[in-house]
């Protein structure tokens, strides 16, 4: 069976960082150098050391394809630089391959300025072990799923995405570096159909459905928000009536002072940015075993993309800001996409994802 080699790094700025770091100085940096002594690219005959880095460097170039650029990793990284000296250090030799991923990588970032307006996750990222400095993330070398797999293949509801067990066991979903994912920073409807059912976030990320693999909110603070997940974890301040949604700005369970508002997160920038623009938001909507008894409009299980909604106004709720998002005319009905959507075999689908491949 073919595999493909990912790397078990979580979701938190912290744990990124950390491995950005580490890989830019002790791999990308070492390949240089090495490469500069020869005078000429490394390659895997040059020894085993250089046969290992070489796939390190590798499978790294595809995984940072897999995340999301933002300042804070720019400022706090030396990505940039690490990818000019792929590109263009006449003195370093970097195999040609690597240098393509590291040239389109560079002038993605670049078009999108680096992420300096978009909206980093500001949610608190899943329970995850950070590697102590100095401990390196593995290379795990995991299974591609056979293409007509029904759940993990071309026609399954898990499509681009691999399961990944690490040296102790844990299992992590990760992106399939070889199948790319679509960029869900566009406006509108990103050519998905109303009522587009996903198995989880990972999946309507891969998608180009949402742009976070956690957050709530997706967009820029300048031109406003692409798309938006109501789920019950803000069952206690959102007010969910269907066509007219009452959502409340990133952050808002984090207020702890009782005396004044909650700082406008970037989130809440993006969604006041909608406002301003008049862009539609693309409304998503995350269900579970609590569906039934919080929000009638939650599906069953996964996520539903339940179309286009304005953003008509803005209030402050006492300790924090909501926004009023109301659905554009002239799509399915959110009745008809409760009955349809997931479907029974999507919903049995879903029970059976965990399972693997």
């Amino acid at each position: 069976m073919a595999t493909v080699d990912v790397f078990a790094v979580g979701s938190s700025r912290a744990a990124q960082l950390q491995h950005i770091n580490r890989y830019n100085r002790f791999t990308i940096a070492t390949l240089g150098v090495k490469s500069r002594k020869l005078k000429r690219v490394v390659t895997c005959e040059d020894g085993s050391e250089c046969k290992e880095l070489l796939k390190k460097g590798r499978a790294y170039l595809q995984w940072l394809d897999t995340i999301e650029m933002t300042p804070e990793i720019k400022e706090k990284t030396t990505t940039a630089r690490m990818l000019q000296l792929i590109i263009n250090n006449p003195e370093l030799f970097y195999p040609e391959d690597m240098k393509n991923s590291a040239r389109a990588l560079y002038e993605k970032w670049e078009s999108e300025n680096w992420g300096a307006d978009e909206v980093a996750s500001e949610d608190a990222a899943e329970e995850e072990v950070i590697p102590e400095d100095g401990e390196e993330v593995p290379i795990i070398q995991s299974q591609l799923p056979p293409p007509n797999h029904p759940i993990y293949g071309e026609h399954g509801i898990m499509y681009g995405i691999v399961v990944a067990r690490g040296p102790k066991g844990r299992i992590s979903y990760q992106l399939n570096p070889r199948v790319p994912k679509r960029s869900a920073k566009v406006f509108g409807h990103n050519n998905i159909p109303v009522g587009a059912w996903f198995a989880n976030q990972l999946v309507a990320l891969h998608r180009g459905a949402h742009g976070a693999r956690m957050g709530g909110i997706a967009g820029s603070t300048t031109a406003g928000t692409y798309s938006i997940v109501v789920s019950n974890v803000y069952d206690d301040l959102d007010n969910d009536q269907g066509d007219v949604l009452y959502y409340s700005g990133s952050n808002s369970h984090k207020n702890e002072d009782p005396s004044q508002s909650v700082p406008s997160s970037a989130g809440t920038k993006a969604l006041k940015a909608s406002l301003q623009t008049r862009r539609p938001v693309r409304v998503l909507r995350s269900g579970g075993s609590h569906s039934s008894n919080s929000n009638r409009w939650l599906p069953e299980c996964g996520i539903r993309y339940d179309g286009l909604y304005q953003v008509t106004s803005w209030r402050e709720r006492g300790l924090y800001e909501q926004f009023r998002l109301c659905r554009e005319p002239d799509q399915p009905p959110l009745e008809d996409l409760r009955r349809t959507s997931p479907t029974a075999q999507q919903k049995r689908d879903w029970n059976r994802f965990q399972q693997g491949y």
